[in-house]
Order: structure tokens, then sequence, then C-alpha cells
């Protein structure tokens, strides 16, 4: 499906942002083929997954936008592996890997998005990340040429992984460990129940910035009185610190200002310039 002059906001966890020149949302890995082959070189290129951890400007994005959230499939279990497409939702796979006896993936239990997103971001909870389990990647450039690369070549860090510029995660495959599926369970039951006392749920993209090193963004942010405050809508969490929500009137303008505001106040105060972990586009 291609569309003009779409609204993007239906398609973001916070409900925010304007308007895509040309939203493509392909159902396969041929039709992202077809649609990048026929793209003009001079039309710039935006990748979007289950923007569940981005921030679209209220200006929108010029150029082509690429949904991968439709290209996806039942995943094909080899052993104690797992291959499957990047469109796939992160929690729909984790409790996949359970039905089916794997461990490795109960961190993503409640983590949102697709498996490309958690991959190009390391996604991780709960002492486990992305960089644990891939085994490696696929990928497809900007003029349709697919190639694999190897976790090792992925340079993983915190939050963070080096994807190669102009190319789209298309599938991956996961090195998971068999375990009784009553234990695995076990273990994605206690991590929802952690997460449903500690984080709050509604429109939100997660943690709003990264951990300092031997400190916590959560901290800081309370320390310095931000924690409850609301401009226009946007507002953070009373229950967790380090969540920026979105109460239902607030504009992406209204989002990120907050968090401009928090950012220069903890810099100002603590001498920590925090680091954004929302993408903003």
């Amino acid at each position: 499906m291609i569309m003009k002059n779409a609204p993007l906001a239906q398609y973001t966890c916070f409900g925010v942002g304007g308007v895509a020149d040309i939203l493509a949302i392909p159902e396969s890995i041929d039709e992202l083929e077809e649609i990048l082959r026929n793209n003009p070189t001079n039309i710039p290129i935006t990748i979007l997954g289950g923007c569940s951890n981005v921030l679209i400007n209220d200006n929108g994005i010029r150029g082509l936008v690429i949904l991968t959230t439709q290209i996806k499939d039942i995943p094909q279990i080899d052993g104690e592996r797992i291959k499957c497409l990047a469109g796939v939702g992160s929690i729909f796979i984790s409790h996949f890997a359970v039905d089916n006896g794997l461990s490795g993936l109960e961190f993503l239990c409640g983590i949102p998005g697709t498996l490309g997103g958690a991959i190009y971001g390391n996604a991780g909870a709960y002492g486990g990340a992305m960089s644990d389990i891939v085994e490696s990647i696929d990928i497809m450039d900007y003029k349709g040429n697919i190639k694999t690369i190897p976790a090792a070549q992925l340079g993983f860090a915190y939050r963070a992984a080096k994807i190669p510029e102009n190319t789209i995660i298309i599938s991956a495959v996961l090195k998971l460990k068999a375990d009784n599926k009553e234990n695995i369970k076990n273990k994605m039951d206690l991590y929802k129940e952690q997460r449903m006392a500690k984080q709050p749920v509604g429109r939100t993209c997660g943690s709003l910035f990264k951990n300092p090193s031997n400190d916590f963004a959560a901290r800081l942010i309370e320390a310095t009185g931000w924690k409850g405050k609301e401009i226009n809508g946007a507002i953070i969490s009373e229950k967790h610190a380090n969540f920026l929500m979105n109460t239902g009137g607030a504009t992406a303008h209204d989002l990120e200002s907050l968090g401009n505001m928090i950012h220069n106040d903890v810099l100002s105060k603590f001498g920590i310039d925090l680091d954004w972990e929302i993408k903003r586009i």
C-alpha cells in the first residue's frame, strides 16, 4: 500500500506527528524490494517499525516513509534457533518462543514494537538484551540488494547497534536455549508483574533518556523536581520519572519541549548530559 500526504500519528505510540509525503506499507520482502527499486534516488527514505520509540515532528517527514510492520510471517524454528521477519511484533515473538520451549526472549514480553526496531536499538530489560541472542541479520539496501551480517559485526552497545546506513533490517536469526515451558512462563510472568508495578500504561514510548554511567535517568529527573510535571498534556509520569507521556492533547512539540527542559535542568544542576533514548524524527 502506498499513500500520499499520509498522517503518521495513528501509527505511533505517542499518537502525534505530521504527515509523510509518501507512505509505503509493504506486506512482503518482495514488495519492499519493488518499492525501493522504483524509488527515485533523489527522494529521501525514512524507515519506521512499530513506532514505539520514536517522536515524529508535527511537520511530518519529507520524502518516502516505509513502515515495516506488515513484513511478517510465522517464525521458523531450527533446533534452538528462530528465524523471523523484522516486522514481527517483539511481544509476539517472546510468546512464540515460550510456546516452543525456547528461552532467551523473556525480557521482550513487555516491550512493544517490532523485532527490527528491537535489534536496531538493542532493546533490553531485566538483564537481557537483543545483543545476547541475535546470531545474524539480513538487511536490504536502498537498491533492493540483500546481505547477511553476523552479530559480531553489528557493534552492539547500550541501546544501540551499528546497522549499515541506507539499509533496512528485513529478518534475523535468534539463538536461544531449550528449557521447560513452565520455567520460561514463570520468568515472563514475573517480568510482567514487575513492569506493571513500576511503569505506567498509556501513550508513552518507554524510557525518555538512556541511563548515564553509574546512575539512573529517573533518579536525576526526580531529583530536579520534574516528576509529575505537565505541559499542555505532555507529562512526566508520577509512577516512573523517566517516562514521558501524552495524556491526550499534547503535540510533538509539547513532548519534545518538556524533554528538552528536563535535559537542560539536569545538565545545569548535575553536569550530566542525558542522551535521549527516544528517537526524534
